[in-house]
């Protein structure tokens, strides 16, 4: 019994080292950078659009809407893992407000998914 007394307080020291340990294994990737950013008001069509993450990610699915619509992109994600996901649209991107959906899966195995808006004047 005195074993067990002597052992239970070296165990409770050591239970918050270990989960302070295991917490960057369980993190998921942030994003770092949207481009155009998120919130902005951009004047004319921009030339890129895409996200970009601390860490890696397989984007699954990346769509941006507008006034018109869905908008075709030159660039559709792969199975690749990546940092950065960016594309172009195809046409030049008429006035209005933007919204960007992606999708993905990170190195964890967890799917995340984000939205950010932008918009575009003359």
């Amino acid at each position: 019994m005195s074993k067990l007394i002597r052992t239970f307080p070296t165990r409770t020291a050591l239970a918050p080292l270990l989960l302070t340990l295991a917490v960057p294994v369980l993190a998921h990737q942030e994003t770092t950078e949207t481009s155009p950013e998120n919130g902005t008001t951009v004047n004319g069509s921009p030339e890129q659009i895409g996200v970009a993450f601390d860490g890696v990610m397989r984007i699954t699915q990346f769509e941006v809407t507008g006034p018109d619509g869905v908008v075709n992109l030159e660039r559709q994600p792969g199975s690749e893992e990546v940092e950065r996901f960016f594309t172009q649209p195809q046409q030049a991107l008429p006035a209005g407000d933007y919204e960007v959906n992606w999708r993905g899966l990170s190195t964890d195995g967890h799917m995340m998914s984000e939205s950010f808006n932008f918009s575009v004047e003359d």
